[in-house]
């Protein structure tokens, strides 16, 4: 079960960050994906003694990625994956909190 969460935690930031460093552009149901791979990943590890290490650091990782791929964009397109970057970092916190 770990395993598989990590696995999926991983796809869904790939999903998301990876189309926004290739400067493909921002995909609103990929950061609902995610949204919800951290928010499972939170419930099932909010009782445990740790976090996987691989998801701890996919976790670290998403926020400062994001908000440096923001600056690939120019205008509303920049601070709305600003937002999104924030949007992050908050269900990270939430999650494992």
């Amino acid at each position: 079960m770990e395993t598989d969460l990590v696995r999926r935690l991983e796809e869904a930031a790939d999903r998301f960050v990876i189309p926004l460093r290739m400067n493909e552009g921002f995909d609103e149901q990929a950061l609902l994906q995610l949204q919800e791979e951290i928010d499972r990943c939170g419930t099932a590890w909010r009782e445990a003694p740790y976090v996987p290490k691989r998801a701890a650091l996919i976790l670290a990782e998403l926020s400062p990625a994001i908000e440096a791929c923001a600056w690939l964009y120019e205008g509303d397109m920049r601070q709305r994956i600003q937002e999104a970057g924030l949007m992050v970092s908050e269900a990270v916190i939430a999650a494992l909190d």
